[in-house]
């Protein structure tokens, strides 16, 4: 039987989390994007709770309640839910989370474009996304790399694959330009890779300090040996992500290790 809600504008300080929540992990991760989201276009769907004496314990929509806590909101949309015990409600945190997808990456790709063409510039499709500038030029691949890169590549100085990974690793322009013409003076791949690494992680450095970080670190190599599935997904994933398979592979990797707190 499906239960009735009731909708409702709750006070903020009046949510607990219940212990019934599932989401625990990754939690903060990416919420200052989720919140710039909600204060450009505001809530799009509103928390779930249940009432227990004084207060109401949320159930579903903890990143969200948690964002508009940081965003200083008194009151927050509610749909408030009867439930007859604990175990119900984690069955409905559950299923609500096992059963939501996130959206397709190709997805995010064609709707950045979209808007790139329409409002002509990408600090204002990431305004009105509510997301960062290097998300969407995560998102909008070679299109998404700074003019200046672009004339890097017109002249062979670095190629489109350089620039683009060049570009989502170092979002300010001119420290991108003055990375790019270190990594043309690299001479290997693997040192050119690697310096771009260093610069992602040490935001705060110079190019000529990032150069010599590089320059001091030595490489360690694993061989993976992958299944024809996992192999054929991976060469699948380079026309659409723009890379080539060892550097997606790489990124995902890393990326993996950093959600479950192996990579720091």
């Amino acid at each position: 039987m499906r239960r009735k809600m009731k909708f409702k504008e709750i006070r903020i300080d009046g949510i607990e989390l219940s212990p019934a929540n599932v989401r625990k992990a990754d939690v903060e991760e990416g919420l200052d994007e989720l919140a710039r989201s909600i204060s450009e276009i505001g809530l799009q769907q509103p928390v779930v709770v249940y009432q227990e004496d004084e207060k109401y314990k949320l159930i579903i929509g903890q990143r969200r309640y948690l964002a508009c806590k940081k965003l200083g909101w008194q009151r927050i949309p509610a749909l408030i839910r009867h439930v007859e015990s604990e175990t119900e409600a984690r069955i409905v945190s559950f299923s609500e989370n096992i059963h939501r997808l996130d959206l397709d990456y190709r997805d995010k790709m064609r709707v950045a474009a979209e808007l790139r063409k329409s409002l002509k510039s990408v600090n204002k499709v990431a305004q009105r996304l509510g997301v960062s500038g290097q998300t969407v030029r995560n998102y909008l691949g070679y299109e998404g790399v700074p003019e200046r890169l672009k004339e890097l590549v017109d002249q062979r100085k670095i190629s489109a694959q350089t620039a683009l990974a060049i570009s989502r690793s170092v979002p300010e322009e001119d420290k991108a330009v003055q990375i790019a013409e270190k990594v043309r003076e690299a001479p290997t791949s693997e040192r050119r890779r690697n310096l771009i690494e260093v610069a992602k992680e040490n935001p705060e450095k110079s190019a000529d300090q990032i150069a010599a970080l590089a320059q001091k670190q030595k490489f360690r190599q694993i061989t993976l040996n992958l299944t024809p599935r996992v192999a054929g997904a991976l060469e699948a994933a380079c026309p659409a992500y723009q890379g080539e398979p060892k550097d997606i592979a790489t990124e995902a990797l890393e990326e993996w290790l950093g959600r479950r707190g192996f990579l720091k």
